[in-house]
């Protein structure tokens, strides 16, 4: 007995230190893999929300420099503005500016001075004659640009504000300015990501007499604007607000993922910040009672082998390889998780090379068809040398297109030069006509006289290939598409032309008629929702505008609208 004992002792007693090491161990990697995949995850959701505030503030940026657009250009009223009419310009403008808030949500419209003095104050007229320093109206003049930017009321609002230069006879007249409170940041955020969402805001830039709001930090200068989630505690919320990115506990054992978000004004000032809230208390629950399991498991197991160790040496050993394939799976899982973030960055990488597809294929197809025509009519050179010089010009687009598909965040910059639009148009149904299997009829009515209109050839090209192929997959067999060009000034009195495609289709329908023009919505199986997107982008960078309705015969029509080039519009050579 006590030379067993003496055998047993030396071999129990370190066999437990390591079994309770190996617990030990076992416990801090799964907690250490756990807490390190929560943190990418929130990374993962702050990059996203700062994505798509940038996206919320440029969306709502371009829609007030939409309307800010054709007020610059209206003669009436810059003549009332240079006279300082105020009763006049308050007649002129009040509709515009009850308009603008039922379409595009705006709250705020200014009328300023070339010394930044305010002449009107469309949404308070009683006041005016102050002087504006806010940062965005300085930039605005410092570059002589439009500018936009986000900014922090004195009473605590979030506003994104367009200044835009007012220029007359090549001087510089005053300024345009329209805003636009910003209610539901917060809120669209939310419902996107399914994150709470805190808005704090920077306490230096109100007035003092603001009074005190819920979460009001005077001693760290912060203050809570908003929040997806009241029930928050108000020292849990507090602590939350001042986190740049970790774990937080509440006082009653909760636990919060927190990152912020910071968003800056035109001078560059942090003037609040966005911060995401997660409530891992569930995971936190799950992960303990998975590590009491574990715990549990390996001490019954080394509990088993510690009494039947000399009797049972073969049950250690399968305990063993029991214990390292729970260490396998537990790894197998963390590398499964990492795949599935790798898969929806690369299912995101699709949809970019979809959209590049779908604009280079049919353009590629025509090459090919017109190729083989090429070799069919070898024996006769002028046909061929016209089929040749066809493949050049839809050659020369593609490569020009996915040079532009190279920088699509900066498309907006496209090279616009005059260009006569009719020949532009037949040249594109021509290649359009080469290119489709189903050969349709298309009856082309445009002017007499020659158009130049200052634009990209390429994306206006490649806009109305996109029309035309709309229009050849809803028509029927043998109907004909009618490709209409005719001048026409737009509802705010803008002279230009319109480009319009009608279809014997079966028309719009009234649910989706508003959609088709959002990337990626389409109602054909086969559809990707990038044609029509691409036309309504292509719109937009020549500051045009693109219109769908339907045809009282039957059928839709889609119609692009440009405006014209000054000085050379309908030029007749």
């Amino acid at each position: 007995m006590r030379q067993g004992d003496r055998v047993k002792g030396p071999i129990l007693i370190p066999f437990a230190v390591v079994l309770a090491l190996m617990v030990a161990a076992l416990l801090t990697i799964s907690y250490g893999y756990e807490a390190q995949a929560q943190r990418q995850d929130l990374a993962a959701s702050k990059r996203a929300v700062e994505h798509m505030l940038t996206m919320e503030i440029d969306s709502h940026a371009a829609k007030l420099h939409a309307a800010l657009f054709p007020l610059s250009g209206d003669e009436a009223l810059r003549n009332a503005f240079e006279a300082r009419q105020r009763d006049d310009l308050l007649e002129r403008v009040e509709p515009l500016f009850e308009e603008m808030g039922e379409r595009f949500g705006v709250t705020h419209f200014y009328l300023v001075d070339p010394e930044r003095t305010v002449v009107l104050r469309v949404h308070e007229p009683d006041f005016h004659g102050d002087v504006i320093t806010r940062p965005t109206m300085l930039r605005a003049e410092k570059t002589g640009l439009s500018t936009d930017s986000i900014e922090l009321g004195p009473l605590g609002t979030l506003t994104i504000r367009a200044v835009w230069p007012w220029h007359a006879d090549g001087r510089l007249i005053g300024f345009l300015e329209l805003g636009e409170e910003l209610h539901h940041i917060a809120t669209h955020i939310h419902a996107a990501f399914d994150h709470d969402i805190m808005v704090v805001i920077e306490r230096e830039f109100l007035n003092q007499e603001v009074p005190a709001m819920r979460g009001d930090h005077r001693e760290t200068g912060s203050m809570i604007l908003s929040t997806t989630n009241p029930d928050i505690p108000e020292s849990l919320a507090q602590k939350l607000a001042t986190t740049e990115s970790g774990l937080v506990h509440s006082d009653h054992g909760q636990a919060f993922y927190a990152a912020s978000v910071p968003f800056h004004d035109a001078g560059e000032r942090m003037i609040g910040r966005l911060v995401l809230v997660r409530d891992v208390t569930p995971l936190q629950a799950r992960l303990r009672r998975s590590l009491v399991t574990v715990a549990l498991f390996s001490l019954l197991a080394g509990g088993m082998v510690f009494a039947l160790l000399y009797a049972i040496l073969g049950r250690i050993e399968r305990d063993y390889r029991r214990q390292r394939e729970l260490e396998t799976e537990f790894i197998r899982l963390s590398t499964s998780h990492q795949r599935i973030v790798q898969m929806e960055k690369l299912s995101e990488v699709g949809r970019t090379i979809s959209e590049i597809a779908h604009q280079i294929n049919n353009p590629l197809v025509g090459v090919i068809n017109m190729s083989q025509l090429a070799e069919r009519e070898a024996e006769d050179p002028v046909r061929v040398r016209q089929l040749l010089r066809d493949i050049r010009q839809a050659g020369s687009d593609c490569h020009a297109f996915v040079q532009r598909m190279l920088a699509f965040t900066r498309l907006s910059r496209s090279i616009r030069q005059p260009t006569e639009v009719a020949a532009l148009v037949r040249d594109t149904i021509a290649l359009f006509e080469q290119t489709d299997r189903t050969h349709p009829e298309i009856v082309a009515r445009l002017p007499d006289r020659p158009v130049t209109l200052d634009i990209d050839a390429v994306l206006i090209r490649h806009a109305l290939f996109n029309l035309l192929s709309n229009a050849a997959e809803v028509s029927p067999p043998g109907a004909a598409i009618e490709v209409r060009m005719e001048e026409q000034a737009n509802p705010e009195g803008t002279t230009g032309w319109c480009l319009s495609v009608k279809d014997q289709g079966p028309g719009l329908a009234p649910e989706t008629r508003h959609r088709i023009f959002e990337p990626f919505f389409t109602t054909r199986p086969n559809g990707t929702g990038l044609g029509l997107a691409v036309v309504h982008h292509v719109a937009m960078i020549h500051d045009g505008e693109i219109h769908a309705e339907n045809n009282p015969g039957g059928g839709a029509n889609l119609a692009l609208w440009l405006p014209a080039t000054p000085g050379n519009a309908g030029e007749t050579t």
